[in-house]
């Protein structure tokens, strides 16, 4: 997911880099979309109120007694989730147009998501989310290690399978 997000990636590393079919790579684009859509759906956004903390001219706002349901509340909550998942579709079709307009081509990554927040706000906040996990961590650099480790000049006519088993039980021998 973290490469959709970055807008210079978004789908075109699924055109170059999956080694597969046409339809799967179409399979695979829906799937991530899915996600992102199913991450961008529970998103709850600040509701954006008329700010009510200054009274015009002195008047003072009539709160409601604590006790009384309001009328239309379960209502507006209903509509605003539908009103959320549409929005987050429309949202992730508007990104893949711009990212296939070119609009990040003069951005870095967080530069986007920055300069976008108000247009892309669903997005916006999983991108946040999704985008401040770390490329690589210790654990990661110390199976690389392994890897390199195993995989010498000598054993060099050792299969795809075998390497990854023998990483698998060098990484996991304290076990």
């Amino acid at each position: 997911m973290a490469a959709f997000l970055d807008p210079q990636f978004c789908l075109f590393w699924l055109e170059h880099d999956v080694l597969v079919p046409g339809e799967m790579k179409v399979t695979v684009a829906d799937r991530v979309k899915e996600l992102l859509h199913t991450e961008a759906a529970s998103v709850m956004l600040p509701e954006t109120a008329i700010d009510e903390d200054e009274p015009d001219q002195g008047v003072q706002p009539v709160e409601p007694p604590v006790k009384t349901p309001r009328l239309f509340a379960a209502y507006s909550r209903k509509r605003h989730r539908s009103d959320a998942n549409t929005s987050t579709r429309a949202e992730l079709l508007k990104y893949i147009q711009m990212c296939e307009d070119g609009a990040a081509d003069n951005h870095p990554c967080l530069q986007f998501w920055a300069k976008y927040k108000q247009e892309l706000p669903h997005l916006y906040h999983v991108a946040v989310r999704v985008l401040a996990v770390p490329a690589s961590s210790a654990p990661v650099e110390r199976v690389f290690s392994h890897g390199g480790i195993i995989m010498r000049p000598h054993r060099s006519r050792i299969g795809a399978k075998m390497l990854s088993n023998l990483i698998f039980m060098k990484c996991n021998s304290s076990i």
